[in-house]
């Protein structure tokens, strides 16, 4: 069969010159100081001194300690402080004062930062002071950057290193792919309630399109589906194989949530085309934390929570975080719920510093009325003759539906430092998850436009799954060459158990529902366990040249079998093998002034299970994207701008079989171009998040016909918005008027999509107001210390609007209507 090649409608002539800042710096003058005003001096800085009862221990444990309790930033590169111990500090001591104890006889001294934060490096020769009072400790002045742990809080809204891009210590800036980064205080600021809350705010993201469901956070990256496969925690995947043993996960439980943007294989294995959301546990401190936390919002809603962490032992071998949460609440749907118990034990061993071990652990139950729920088309995007459905009518039936979920996880993150070249590290986790759950839904709307034909279906699912990956680092330098490299080995085995029932549930009106009428009986039609083995091995070497330019390549070659035994009809079980290479290859240049270009290629394979009509199995799906864009960050500042122009192809997508009824080929190409945009900076009054999205999805070949004979070739994919744009801008207002108070508005563009996949209508778009005040009670006095208060609203104007349309029966989907929270912490 002939495919015509749609000619892309997407310019490639795109404005991307930024607007470039100019950075003034001050300069810095020597002034000799008569006697008087040294005097003067000492006397402001001993006022400026605190006391500290540091212990004793490693010497980077003793100086993360130091640095809390100081309150400054400090950066330290591990290689100088590995197998280095310190004495701790006893006594009251300034911040200049106590690092130079602390550093004394260590060959080590600080220095200052452009931003006010504080670096280690080697000491320098200096001569020998000619009497005792000239011994005064000595901080020089120094142009290194401030690092952050790639696991860590970051600052304000701005996280400038990641793992997810490169699984090593990694500047974003110099990540040759797209990434962004949602730190902890963005979503303790928008008070997120989800995954799916948390990223309502990045580029390419859709979040909340499929409305108020449970089974999953649903989300798409540049046009495609990352709902399940696509998500990892800590690094390594976790999903099941169906939509109803996928998981919500617990956003208080998390310090960073990061999304890669296009085809990532080449680190982490199959997946879909177009990204993948890596999801970073909270994790013990060396510094005491306890906090509490009262909830009370829209729906009934009613929450505690905690968050505790700090050392065990007073060498700082042992550390701990445990947090935990319990939810009892409505939701904007009738006789639905969403009741939640999280609880996240975690445990660090750091016997040296060359050495560490993290156990990191979960428990979560989700209790809610039902799972799914979708609204005839006719009575939401139209109205009917009897006007809309309400946003808050359930379809399903009281007493019997149900969506109740219990997953354990419990796994581990080693490090060892084996010198100045060599690092190994082991991450595990082990999941188990049951979820028991029955849908009474749509399948079509009579000619009545009041009654609902409905079905039901139950599913028991139990899942487990084992994840490990193995990787060593080696990093040296010759002449101006510097390497990273990255060699991994990783592992995945998943057994999956799955039994469905189905039945009738009669009709309903949906205008005046009346429920119990139709005696439902759920009989078994599916019964079948599924296993997957999934082995991976893959390099990967970053290569820094002249500090200026830094190349990554790599390649990954897997082996896949899959496992379907039918217990119902073991004639029809099935087993299939996959292998897949896959590359990747990028380039940024790093420019004095802040602005890194740079440009990628990358691939994605994806199993899919099946065979074609002869008997062959379905190759796996591809996915292949060339991207360009530039980043900029000036130096010591906290902001970052990110510009990328994306071409995203997924290739060997099963469609119809136009010689075989029944039967799938694998003759199916659909494509996603755009331009994204965002930018985040933290300032001394305002933070900011803004973003926006142009994304020309199109099925570019095609043997599907829809039920009204249209072609779908060369149509949209339904879903799809093509200009989604965000803004997110938190005040704080000056002391003089209100100090610790601040105020912060969102808003949220989403443009139309089509509803179906003949694009023979649209879902309209929609803009919605968010809104948020915060107050440190502290303000009131120092007897407030460690309180604040929080208001946040989500929607808030209550704008109804429909989420996405192509469900079951001719069905769309309601929006999130407004959800108001009120939030009291207490921190001590």
């Amino acid at each position: 069969m002939q495919h015509r090649h749609t000619q892309g409608r997407f310019s490639r002539k795109r404005i991307v010159n930024a607007v470039q800042l100019t950075l003034l710096a001050l300069p810095l003058s020597l002034i000799t100081l008569p006697l008087s005003q040294i005097a003067q001096a000492a006397e402001q800085q001993a006022s400026n001194a605190r006391q500290y009862q540091i212990p004793a221990g490693s010497l980077s444990r003793v100086l993360s300690q130091f640095a809390a309790e100081a309150g400054i930033a400090l950066s330290v590169d591990g290689a100088l402080t590995a197998g280095r111990q310190s004495a701790g500090l006893q006594g009251r001591y300034t911040v200049n004062a106590g690092l130079a104890a602390l550093l004394a006889n260590t060959g080590l001294e600080a220095a200052t930062l452009g931003d006010g934060g504080y670096t280690l490096r080697k000491a320098e020769a200096h001569p020998q002071p000619s009497s005792k009072a000239e011994q005064l400790p000595e901080v020089k002045v120094s142009a290194a950057a401030e690092q952050e742990s790639p696991t860590g809080p970051a600052k304000g809204y701005v996280a400038k290193r990641s793992l997810t891009a490169t699984k090593t210590d990694t500047a974003v800036i110099e990540s040759p792919q797209s990434i962004a980064v949602v730190t902890r205080e963005q979503m303790d600021m928008q008070n997120v309630q989800s995954v799916s809350d948390a990223l309502r705010y990045t580029a390419g993201v859709m979040a909340e399109a499929n409305g108020p469901d449970p089974r999953a956070d649903t989300i798409s990256i540049r046009g495609f589906d990352a709902t399940g496969r696509d998500q990892y925690r800590d690094g390594l995947r976790s999903y099941a194989f169906n939509n109803q043993g996928g998981t919500v996960v617990e956003p208080y439980g998390l310090e960073r949530i990061e999304v890669l943007r296009g085809p990532s294989s080449i680190l982490y294995g199959q997946g879909g085309a177009g990204g993948l959301i890596n999801l970073v546990s909270k994790r013990p401190t060396d510094r005491p934390l306890h906090e509490l936390q009262l909830t009370l919002g829209s729906y009934d809603n009613k929450q505690l929570a905690g968050d505790f962490g700090g050392l065990l032992t007073e060498d700082g071998t042992w550390s701990y975080r445990l947090t935990g949460l319990v939810r009892d609440s409505q939701t904007q749907v009738d006789y639905v719920t969403d009741d939640r118990t999280f609880i996240a034990p975690a445990l660090t061993w750091r016997p040296n510093d060359n050495t560490s071990l993290t156990i990191l652990t979960d428990y979560q139950k989700i209790d809610r009325g039902q799972g799914y729920q979708a609204w005839p088309r006719i009575g939401t995007r139209y109205s009917s003759a009897y006007g809309k459905v309400s946003t808050s009518r359930f379809l399903g039936e009281p007493g019997l539906d149900k969506y109740q979920q219990e997953r354990y996880s419990m796994g581990y993150q080693f490090e060892h430092i084996f010198n100045d070249t060599f690092t190994f590290r082991q991450n595990l986790r082990y999941q188990r998850m049951q979820t028991d759950s029955i849908s009474t839904y749509l399948t079509g709307l009579r000619a009545d436009q009041r009654t609902a034909n409905r079905a039901v279906g139950g599913y028991d699912e139990h899942v487990d799954n084992l994840a490990l990956d193995n990787h060593m680092q080696a990093k040296w330098s010759h002449g101006m060459f510097e390497h990273t490299l990255l060699v991994g080995l990783d592992n995945q085995r998943m057994e999956n158990s799955v039994r469905r029932t189905a039945g009738s549930a009669g009709t309903l009106d949906i205008y005046e529902p009346v429920y119990g009428a139709t005696a439902i009986n759920l009989v078994e039609n599916a019964h079948f366990d599924q296993k997957l083995r999934q082995n991976g091995l893959y390099i990967q070497d970053q290569i820094k040249m002249d500090k200026a330019w830094v190349a990554t390549l790599g390649g990954r070659k897997d082996w896949a079998r899959m496992e379907t035994d039918n217990l119902r009809n073991p004639a029809a079980s099935s087993e299939q093998r996959d292998t897949a290479e896959t590359w990747r290859a990028g380039l940024v240049y790093l420019a004095s002034n802040g602005l890194a270009p740079y440009a990628s290629y990358t691939e994605s394979f994806l199993p899919v299970i099946g065979t074609t009509f002869a008997g062959t199995a379905f190759a796996p799906e591809t996915g292949k994207q060339y991207e360009v864009g530039v980043r900029y960050q000036p130096q010591g500042s906290n902001s970052m701008m990110t510009v990328s122009l994306f071409d995203l192809r997924r290739q060997n997508v099963t469609t119809q079989d136009t010689n075989h009824a029944n039967y799938q080929v694998q003759q199916g190409e659909v494509q996603s171009r755009g331009i994204e945009v965002e930018y985040k900076t933290t300032l001394d009054t305002i933070s900011l998040v803004s973003s926006y999205a142009y994304t020309l999805p199109e099925v570019t070949k095609s043997n599907n016909v829809t039920a009204q004979g249209i072609v779908i070739e060369g149509k949209e994919p339904k879903n799809v918005p093509r200009h989604v744009a965000t803004l997110w801008a938190d005040y704080r207002l000056p002391a003089s008027f209100l100090a610790g108070a601040s105020i912060s508005v969102g808003l949220r563009y989403i443009g139309s999509s089509y509803g179906d996949d003949g694009n023979t209508f649209k879902v309209p778009s929609y803009t919605l107001v968010d809104a948020a005040m915060h107050y440190d009670l502290a303000g009131l006095g120092e007897q407030w210390k460690g309180w604040r208060v929080a208001l946040n609203a989500s929607n808030l104007f209550d704008k109804e609007y429909v989420a996405t349309c192509g469900y079951s029966g001719d069905a769309c989907k309601w929006g999130y209507r407004r959800n108001v929270i009120g939030t009291l912490t207490y921190s001590w």
